[in-house]
């Protein structure tokens, strides 16, 4: 499904809008649809980001592995202007975690409290310094400045490893403690994926 919206093209793959819907109606948890709606308004972190630099995207695409960006062949920002631009996005969660919290704390209402820790995770989440997350994108930003296209590829794969061996693991563990969440070792698998599509190409 294609669309545009301000003259940026808006395309919406079958697989994440099947995925979306099947969460949305029949997941009674509302910590899933919570992660969703945040998660969106994470994406808009990274897209005022451009903006503000005078970067509007040529194209937003929702597929199965998240949102992706698509800026014009021509446009290239700063190396330090891609890490405030990666960085937004979590930031938006940081602040949105920390003001949901703060109210929490004033009003002892459980689902600010919740809304407050789906934030703090997904924030947690993508600022790991992992290839495809907002973490990773900035830590390449920094490396391509300070250090060569090898020692910078080597770095990353080194940390990404790192980064997804301590998911898994943590995922292992909740797994034998709850008996039934599966959802790290879910994050570690896409990790894993994304991982080995970036070394691929």
């Amino acid at each position: 499904m294609e669309f545009r919206i301000f003259g940026v093209q808006v395309k919406i793959g079958y697989l994440f809008a099947f995925l979306v819907c099947c969460l949305l109606c029949f997941s009674s948890n509302s910590i899933i649809q919570l992660s969703i709606l945040f998660s969106l308004l994470h994406e808009c972190g990274h897209l005022v980001s451009d903006c503000l630099y005078g970067v509007m995207p040529q194209a937003v695409r929702l597929g199965l592995f998240g949102m992706t960006i698509q800026r014009a062949d021509d446009i290239r920002l700063s190396y330090r202007q891609e890490i405030r631009t990666a960085l937004a996005g979590p930031f938006v969660n940081l602040c949105l975690c920390l003001l949901l919290l703060l109210l929490w704390y004033f009003y002892r209402n459980q689902i600010l409290f919740t809304c407050g820790t789906v934030n703090l995770c997904i924030f947690l989440f993508n600022a790991m310094p992992v290839y495809s997350l907002d973490g990773g994108r900035a830590l390449e930003a920094f490396l391509s400045e300070q250090c060569s296209e090898k020692t910078r590829t080597q770095t990353m794969t080194a940390v990404s490893l790192i980064f997804t061996a301590f998911v898994m693991g943590a995922g292992f563990f909740f797994l034998f403690q709850s008996g039934h969440n599966f959802s790290l070792l879910m994050l570690s698998f896409y990790l894993i994926v994304t991982l080995f599509k970036k070394c691929g190409t």
